[in-house]
């Protein structure tokens, strides 16, 4: 009997570790209606931002405002930080309209917290908070912060200023604009964690259509340099993911034992 109970808890930690890997990978990016529009004189270029959170590329999950620290767009020609306010409703989407054209970048930043995952009598709970006062075994607790970033080409191909970092802790700063991309190419990024090359991180990428489930398309690693390279493997819609995991500071580890980033960003292959 006691075996068999032995038997019985061990595979239930082992399923309730990789359901946690599940969990704590829900992810925020940015969706554009149209990645690269075309400009008018008299009326701009315009496109749609709305979010992503989750698990199922392009939509998932549901985001409330409250829920992001930041939302802005970087203005190609001068640097400056535009600051936007997202419409309420499930993906928060919000219509932009740019007066000039260049490769303009959307940036959001979630607010940071903590998630634990713990098991109390037997059951699976699920706490938006640190692991302090919890009486059952804990599975997963983890201090996060999630950042993304979309670019847009607006009017032309021959843009700058697409590679230029916005400050975000963890960032993926594409090295060649993807909208003169061809399937086959690599496209370059580099990884900075705190404005740093982030060396041997692991870097994900998929397109819109390659799977209704938490799969993608292409994993690889950044070098020494913090530099990965990606095969555009599709047209289309793409998102690349970048993580890093640390183990929790001194002075936070009674509330959690890693500390988790995560980046995005997404763009369109013509």
């Amino acid at each position: 009997m006691k075996r068999r109970k032995f038997f019985v808890t061990g595979l239930l930690l082992s399923t309730c570790l990789l359901f946690s890997e599940s969990v704590s990978a829900h992810t925020l990016w940015i969706n554009a209606s149209d990645y690269n529009p075309e400009i008018y004189p008299e009326y701009g270029a315009k496109t749609n931002l709305y979010f992503g959170f989750g698990h199922h590329f392009p939509v998932d999950d549901f985001l409330s405002p409250e829920q992001l620290e930041e939302f802005y767009y970087v203005c190609p020609r001068c640097g400056k930080h535009h600051n936007l306010k997202p419409n309420p409703g499930g993906f928060l989407a919000t219509q932009v309209i740019f007066k000039e054209p260049g490769s303009y970048i959307i940036a959001a930043k979630l607010k940071p917290g903590f998630y634990t995952m713990y098991i109390e009598k037997g059951k699976i709970h699920h706490k938006i908070g640190p692991k302090t006062k919890i009486k059952g075994r804990v599975i997963l607790s983890l201090y996060y912060e999630q950042y993304a970033k979309c670019l847009v080409n607006v009017g032309e191909k021959n843009l700058i200023n697409f590679d230029k970092p916005v400050g975000h802790k963890l960032e993926i700063v594409p090295l060649k604009n993807p909208i003169n991309l061809k399937l086959g190419d690599f496209l370059p990024v580099k990884v900075l964690f705190n404005g740093k090359p982030a060396r041997f991180c692991k870097v994900y990428a998929t397109y819109a259509g390659f799977s209704t489930g938490d799969d993608f398309a292409y994993a690889t690693s950044t070098n020494s340099e913090g530099i990965a390279k990606i095969r555009i493997i599709h047209w289309g819609i793409w998102l690349i993911k970048a993580k890093m995991e640390l183990p929790a500071p001194d002075n936070l580890k009674d509330k959690c034992n890693k500390l988790s980033y995560t980046a995005t960003l997404t763009f369109e292959i013509p």
